[in-house]
């Protein structure tokens, strides 16, 4: 066969187009070519590549499935057991826990079936099969909506007594899948180490190396008559997997063939320039603002709290990663030239347009109009990205919420108002258990002068007219009349409210607080609704332009949360002048951090024994525990959970965070910087093992 087939045969295959690095890219799973699987070989893999991905067999892709529709997990047991991060158990370990039983705080381990924790909402998604429906999609889009058009490829492939679901995926290729999946949502919790080890470091090492932390939970997925998905009941059995992944005690070395395989969200690699501008001066802008604000609240009311501790303790997670991935992606993408390698790339294709009338007819307007649009809608857009960032929160949702009670009430239906009801009192269950009044209205108080400061009179809610005229001004007084007078600040109150709903509810502050949030963000985003819908439509036009431009060329597409691959090496770094990354750590940099005052390094007892005392039993590599390691797999969120797996097709990790350096690396990829931070499969077994003693766990796993 001629180099040109070759060359051919590969990108159809691939649907794809632009030359990368062999370390590089967020691979189409379903789509695996021979020269790909090639490259891979040669770095170590030793598996083909229907032991990867095979829909007729089971392959390595039937052990990997979507987590909590946020992470990935990977099977390890027979028996149904999984694997994912602490970080992705965090908010439903939370969820069962309580003060007598905080399970953040001190771990659970069960010791029989019986002692499983069942989680409420909880599901996992298992791939079953990736269907090219590019034609048809392309010609239904030309008569109907995105939307319908979903609708409508979904419904073809869904089949609810095998629990299928499907997902129509579009792609930056221009090509779109249905990806169909089976859905379990009978999910019980099996074990996770108390914060102290799973979250070693918390906030202050978050996206940091040296990273020593077991970021590792134990869930076990339950399935019904015929090994199908089914309603929790105490009868169902555990889920017998088509296949799962043995676990290697070898260890990793560095240059060892390292694979990734999960469902990693949104990149935006091929953003044009204007984009780029905007993600960075009005979306991350503002979440380094309004995130920044409320973590330095919630920090102080945490430290003197313990009940506070526990109840935000997801709230405080999740605010803290994003707000440093905004950080990092603002600094880290300034540094580098990806704004002017989009503008360089931009003035070529204005070139190669402008050299031919077709394509000025064509193309010739695309960009001018998308610079035009993008600065159009930069100021009402910012503020929405402030509002939502600094009040959508706990808060507003007292009035959001409640919205449909006044709307039926309106109506004066009584069986949606019964509906409506219900559905209130079932958030609000949920909801009061992780909220505390006093820290919300700390949060509150701060975000409402935060929002003034940064945002034009113009786009402001309409209760900062009632401040100015009613309170003159005085920002502290109006929220202290918003939590004295209304009803939504205690459970009783609450309580009376739903027993007897009456539209006097409209008049309740923190009410008229929330729906003047909610007006303003909608109001905001009708604003740009026009603008973003040309804008949507120019980028359209202009990838159909970039791909006519450089057709022949190679390039993987954009994620999306389908199921990916990535493939590298354990490989450290050096990612800025006079710093070296070693690819490995110890349990040594635990007892070298530990700071008993600080809760993010505090060290646990019975693990500073196994240390002093070197009982690592056969974890261990020449006396030493090796705890995290990095790879230059590209990774982003939504791998966290992923499982690393070796040559031999083993399990040696579980990916959970990047380095700072990679923080941008939904946008760019630096393959000398860029590394992903993995737990040692090692360090998870003497944690279950030695630290837990949880043979219960142990025994079900196939160790090689």
């Amino acid at each position: 066969m001629s180099y040109l087939k070759k060359i051919l045969l590969f990108l159809l295959a691939f649907g794809c187009y632009t030359t990368v690095k062999a370390d590089e890219g967020m691979w189409t799973i379903s789509k695996l070519n021979s020269t790909l699987v090639q490259k891979m070989k040669d770095i170590g893999l030793q598996l083909s590549t229907d032991q990867i991905y095979n829909e007729s067999h089971p392959s390595i892709k039937d052990a990997v499935m979507i987590f909590d529709n946020d992470c990935t997990a990977e099977l390890v047991s027979t028996n149904g057991l999984i694997f994912t991060n602490h970080h992705c158990g965090r908010d439903r370990v939370q969820q069962v826990s309580s003060e007598a039983h905080n399970y953040i705080r001190d771990g659970f381990w069960a010791s029989s079936r019986k002692t499983e924790i069942p989680i409420k909402g909880l599901t996992v998604k298992f791939l079953i099969s990736t269907v090219d429906v590019t034609e048809r999609a392309t010609d239904l889009l030309k008569t109907k909506s995105i939307r319908k058009v979903q609708a409508e490829l979904e419904k073809q492939y869904t089949d609810t007594l095998k629990g299928y679901t499907a997902s129509l995926d579009g792609y930056s290729t221009g090509q779109y899948f249905v990806a169909v999946y089976q859905i379990f949502n009978d999910v019980r919790l099996v074990g996770v180490p108390p914060e102290s080890v799973g979250n070693f470091g918390g906030e202050t090492d978050n996206f940091e190396w040296p990273r020593q932390s077991a970021d590792f939970s134990v869930f076990r997925v339950y399935a019904g008559k015929d090994n199908l998905p089914a309603a929790y009941s105490a009868g169902n059995k555990p889920y017998v997997p088509k296949t799962f992944l043995p676990v290697s005690l070898s260890g990793v070395h560095d240059n060892d063939f390292a694979l990734t395989i999960g469902f990693p969200f949104m990149t935006q690699r091929y953003i044009n320039s204007y984009d780029l501008q905007e993600e960075q001066e009005v979306k991350n802008r503002a979440t380094v603002i309004t995130k920044g604000k409320y973590i330095e609240v919630l920090k102080r009311e945490m430290d003197n709290d313990e009940s506070v501790r526990l109840k935000y303790s997801n709230k405080n997670f999740s605010a803290g990663n994003s707000y440093k991935l905004a950080l990092g992606t603002l600094k880290l993408v300034n540094l580098s030239p990806a704004l002017a390698n989009k503008q360089k790339q931009e003035a070529g294709f204005q070139v190669w347009v402008n050299s031919d009338s077709a394509r000025i007819k064509k193309y010739g307007k695309v960009l001018e109009t998308l610079r035009q649009n993008y600065a159009l809608q930069r100021n009402p857009k910012y503020a929405h990205a402030l509002i939502t960032g600094a009040m959508f929160n706990d808060a507003s949702l007292f009035g959001i919420r409640t919205r449909n009670i006044v709307e039926q009430l309106a109506k004066n239906d009584s069986k949606q108002l019964n509906k409506a009801v219900d559905t209130y009192r079932q958030w609000y269950r949920s909801f009061s258990k992780d909220y505390d009044v006093a820290t919300d209205k700390k949060i509150v108080r701060t975000m409402i002068k935060l929002v003034k400061k940064e945002v034009k009179k113009e786009y402001l809610p309409d209760f900062y007219a009632d401040i100015d005229s009613k309170y003159a001004g005085n920002i502290d007084k109006y929220v202290d009349d918003l939590y004295a007078r209304s009803v939504f600040t205690t459970s009783q109150g609450v309580d009376n409210f739903l027993r007897k709903p009456d539209l006097s509810i409209k008049e309740d502050p923190l009410y008229k607080y929330g729906i003047a949030v909610y007006d303003k963000l909608i109001d905001l985003k009708k604003q740009t609704a026009d603008l973003s819908t040309d804008i949507r439509k120019l980028n359209r036009l202009y990838e159909d332009g970039i791909r006519e431009k450089e057709a022949g060329q190679l390039k993987y597409p954009d994620a999306n949360f389908s199921m990916r691959l990535t493939y590298g090496t354990v490989s450290g770094a050096t990612p800025r002048d006079g710093l070296v990354y070693k690819s490995q750590t110890t349990l040594r940099g635990v007892i070298e951090k530990e700071d008993s005052t600080n809760f993010e390094f505090v060290v646990s007892p019975k693990l500073k024994q196994l240390y002093y005392t070197k009982d690592f039993g056969r974890y261990a590599e020449k006396g030493q525990l090796f705890t995290c390691f990095l790879t230059n797999t590209d990774i982003t969120g939504g791998n966290s959970g992923s499982p690393v797996i070796n040559g031999k097709g083993e399990l040696t990790g579980l990916a959970f965070d990047g380095n700072f350096e990679s923080l941008a690396g939904s946008i760019i990829y630096e393959p000398e910087k860029n590394r992903a931070v993995n737990v040692d499969i090692r360090y998870v077994l003497f944690i279950i093992d030695k630290f837990a003693q949880s043979q219960y766990i142990l025994n079900e796993l196939t160790t090689r």
